[in-house]
């Protein structure tokens, strides 16, 4: 009987409630904006927080020593009823298999971009370079050994959705995505450095200005 090698049983365990994911080098820069600012860029049902809170999150993810893709989130702190999490404006990554997986299945805002997060010694250095622009710059030095967090809880809000065939709306959606994660701290420094944010049609990170680091 001939078969259609694109048809294939179900996996066992696909979709399951906890995902694992191995330590990775995260640098964190978080600041206060404008809260009218940060309220306009919530879709509804999410609400402007108590605090008017960004962070830009870089990490390296590395596979048997070696690079694998490093990744971006650019979030704002955000209210789902009485909940607070982030919600991910725009998630940057220099891994092209990985975007439209993402955004279809999970809707990750991901967007193809030239990605460095680099440690010498002391210094660090990690920016997002799109249309030859450069977004995002970070730069600073380590400073001191910090006491490491017990593991806390983060809840990440994404939006799904199928844009209309028309050209305006939707065909399904949005629908709001919520990711409950675990973080699982195994060392923390503290960093002194600066943060720029330059401006890009499309990606509107310049428009959260900082106010305080």
């Amino acid at each position: 009987m001939k078969q259609n090698r694109w048809v294939q049983d179900p996996v066992k365990g696909e979709g399951a409630d906890v995902v694992p994911f191995p330590a990775n080098a995260r640098l964190e820069v978080t600041y206060l904006t404008d809260p009218e600012v940060l309220a306009a860029a919530l879709p509804p049902p999410l609400t402007a927080p108590p605090e008017p809170r960004v962070h830009v999150r870089f990490t390296r993810i590395e596979v048997n020593g070696k690079l694998h893709e490093i990744v971006c989130s650019f979030l704002v702190d955000a209210m789902f009823g009485d909940q607070l999490g982030q919600h991910c404006l725009v998630m940057p990554i220099d891994l092209p298999d990985a975007i439209a997986p993402s955004r279809e299945r999970y809707g990750e805002p991901k967007k193809m971009a030239e990605m460095a997060f680099e440690r010498q010694g002391d210094h660090v250095r990690a920016s997002v370079t799109r249309q030859g622009v450069t977004i995002i710059d970070v730069v600073g030095d380590i400073t001191e050994k910090l006491p490491t967090p017990e593991p806390y809880p983060l809840l990440h809000f994404w939006y799904k959705f199928l844009p209309a065939v028309s050209g305006t709306g939707f065909d399904a959606g949005p629908f709001l995505v919520t990711l409950h994660q675990t973080m699982k701290p195994e060392s923390c420094e503290k960093v002194e450095g600066k943060i720029v944010l330059r401006d890009l049609p499309g990606t509107p990170v310049a428009d959260l200005p900082v106010l305080e680091q």
